[in-house]
């Protein structure tokens, strides 16, 4: 007996079953259809606006709420046809021939997923985008996938093809907080959506799909690539001619702030606005804020993000930013020099969290955040890393460094004024921020092994392999300059900072959740404590000192840190710890260019990282704790305290003003003359 044979006598026995179960399917799916229709078809009909998101601090305390920024709907008469036939074009283009579901695009975007093994291409129509953006959440289930078949089915039925492009023209998301053609129009060009050309109708459509990514502001080049890609598929589907097209291709656009007179002109050019229109005067915490809208993309689906209503949890700390934002306002150094700028981040030194950032003076939303874009020369900063590496092979903190000038090829580096110096102690070269100390012991140490020590960190900086990196040539953002200093300040663990811990939807169901934080511990806690000893030494006998923090009256305060300054003082840092916390202050102008003379990180930086501390204690915001890890490998033994003569660096008792005291590994402390007497004494008997 064949298969087939099998197969129907099978059938002949099952038949009445199989007829059951078919009919039950049957009204099963009849019913399903029936209550969803009934559930969806006044949605469609009564379509409300998309509510708040609200976004919570550390302690889930409301901070702010994102209220979507949509002007009045734009009608189809209003919007340039060539806008139109752009969208048409790259997401929908036979939105005129279809019923709401385009069966070829969907089968070739299963044939592509299937053959990529991943989701690669969608197969959504324009009316199923409108569908989930306007009327549905983002739950991933059969329920959701078929309300949004109805709504779409239901939604051509109800409206023509031209309501149904209206209104997903007006509902479609461009980042920001921006929704809709007309509202991106003023947002992005600074123009009415009746005065776009065919380049910058090209440029907004190709926006939606990844609303950062191809987001002119932040990757221009990205969103010209793209906007060339649209131009190609107008080009292809006969909307604009080949000359019209060349003509496209050949459109310029330009971030504002790198803008020429002539450009705000040119019907050649199109000026993308740089900061955006302002959204959010009122906010609380625009600069954290902002961070945590554009955040929001890539975390959240854009039919969540367009139907808002959802909560967002973050690691901001209301109060520590309060502080920070009335430091920044009131620094005499910003009221009396109007170019100059800054930023300034916190990190919780045991997670990584941001705790408060300020992305410039008088910031508001939708300005530069330089806390994460200021990309500037970090300056001696990054000394502590060469330090580290020296403690790592064996240096000692009292060991002699020859400090002269020396010539390095074509290269002749100096120390800050100018000054002169024969051998100095390490520790001592650290305390003073000494160039021609770092420098020779970045070519002792090895310039491969200091950069691998500085990756260890995490923070991803291109770092040039000559020993120009020893005075900080490196350049890096407020933000991942603290994130650096992070296992100073815990004991060699680190952490990629964060900002949003948990997004919930309407309905209380866990949209993204970060996890459990977790800690590397890349460095090893001996060599580690030791650098952050030195970097306390800093703070009480060098370029850190103006630092000092009182802590009930008494400066008693456990912290390190590091100025820096760059060439013709263009960037001033402070980069300060606690146990608690990593502050990095970044003072600057905006077009990199020289500071009054004298605009060092100990001048200009530091006094604002005190302030914003001294303010915290004082208000009882922060109250400072020890550096345990240091506290316990001294407590073990395995470092041990020993007093030296700052002037020789040699172990022995020294007058007050030149006496220093220093940590050393335990193997490198040396015995006492009785000591080896005995140890001599021993040998004897072996």
């Amino acid at each position: 007996m064949n298969f087939f044979t099998k197969l129907k006598n099978f059938f002949k026995r099952q038949k009445k079953k199989i007829f059951i179960g078919v009919l039950v399917c049957f009204f099963a799916l009849f019913t399903l259809t029936v209550v969803t229709y009934f559930s969806v078809k006044d949605k469609v009909l009564t379509y409300t606006a998309s509510k708040p998101i609200i976004i919570y601090d550390k302690d889930q305390e409301i901070v702010d709420s994102l209220s979507i920024q949509k002007g009045e709907n734009v009608s189809l008469d209003e919007i340039p046809v060539y806008l139109q036939k752009a969208f048409i074009s790259v997401e929908d283009k036979r939105f005129y021939s279809h019923h709401g579901v385009d069966v070829i695009r969907l089968g070739g975007a299963v044939i592509t997923n299937l053959a990529k093994g991943r989701i690669a291409q969608g197969g959504s129509t324009i009316s199923q985008q409108l569908a989930k953006n306007a009327f549905l959440s983002n739950e991933r289930t059969f329920s959701r996938k078929f309300k949004e078949l109805i709504i779409t089915f239901e939604i051509e039925r109800i409206y023509s093809k031209d309501e149904i492009l209206e209104k997903y023209m007006d509902e479609i998301y461009f980042g920001s907080g921006t929704y809709g053609v007309g509202e991106a129009a003023k947002d992005i060009f600074g123009k009415h959506i009746t005065e776009l050309n065919i380049a910058e109708s090209a440029m907004l459509a190709g926006i939606p799909n990844r609303p950062t990514f191809y987001n002119p502001r932040k990757n221009l080049e990205n969103s010209i690539k793209r906007t060339h890609l649209v131009l190609k598929l107008m080009k292809d589907q006969g909307y604009i001619s080949e000359a019209q097209y060349e003509e496209a291709l050949e459109h310029k656009f330009v971030i504002e702030d790198k803008a020429k007179k002539q450009d705000f002109t040119s019907r050649n050019v199109t000026v993308i606005i740089n900061g955006g229109r302002k959204k959010r005067e009122s906010s609380k915490a625009p600069d954290f804020v902002d961070i945590v809208e554009d955040q929001l993309v890539d975390l959240v689906d854009s039919s969540i993000l367009a139907k808002g209503g959802f909560k967002v949890y973050t690691t901001l700390d209301h109060e520590m930013q309060k502080v920070a934002k009335s430091t920044f306002q009131n620094y005499s150094k910003f009221k009396n020099n109007k170019k100059m700028q800054g930023a300034m981040v916190t990190l919780d030194a045991k997670t990584g969290e941001v705790r408060s950032i300020i992305g410039g003076y008088n910031y508001k939303s939708g300005d530069f955040n330089r806390g994460i874009k200021a990309n500037r020369q970090i300056g001696s900063t990054f000394k502590p890393f060469i330090y580290y590496t020296a403690i790592e092979k064996d240096y000692t903190m009292n060991q002699l460094i020859d400090a002269s000038n020396h010539k390095y090829g074509n290269w002749n580096p100096q120390n800050y004024g100018n000054e002169q110096f024969e051998k100095i102690t390490m520790i001592e070269g650290l305390e003073k921020s000494i160039n021609t100390v770092a420098i020779k012991l970045l070519d002792e140490v090895g310039i491969d092994n200091v950069i691998s020590n500085f990756n260890k960190t995490g923070v991803d900086v291109p770092l040039e392999k000559d020993l120009t990196i020893a005075l900080g040539s490196a350049s890096a953002t407020p933000l991942q300059l603290a994130t650096s200093y992070l296992p100073f300040s815990n004991g060699g663990y680190t952490y990629i900072p964060s900002f949003i811990t948990k997004i919930e939807d309407i309905d209380g169901n866990i949209l993204y959740e970060r996890g459990e934080v977790k800690g590397i511990e890349a460095f090893d806690t001996i060599d580690i404590s030791l650098t952050t000893f030195m970097l306390e030494q800093v703070v009480t006998h060098g370029t850190g000192q103006h630092s000092k923090l009182k802590f009930k009256g008494k400066y008693n305060v456990d912290q390190g840190g590091k100025t820096g300054t760059t060439n013709n003082y263009r960037s001033a840092w402070y980069a300060g710890f606690t146990p608690d916390y990593v502050t990095v202050v970044y003072i600057g102008y905006d077009d990199n260019s020289s500071m009054p003379y004298g605009s060092s990180g100990g001048q200009v930086a530091l006094p604002l990282w005190k302030t914003f501390y001294q303010t915290m204690i004082d208000n009882k915001i922060y109250t400072p704790s020890k550096f345990e890890f240091l506290e316990d490998n001294i407590k073990s033994g395995e470092l041990v305290y020993r007093n030296i003569d700052i002037r020789t660096g040699e172990i022995k008792k020294a007058p007050p003003e030149f006496r220093r005291t220093i940590l050393l590994k335990k193997d490198q402390v040396p015995k006492s003359f009785t000591k080896k007497i005995w140890d001599g004494f021993k040998g004897w008997f072996n």
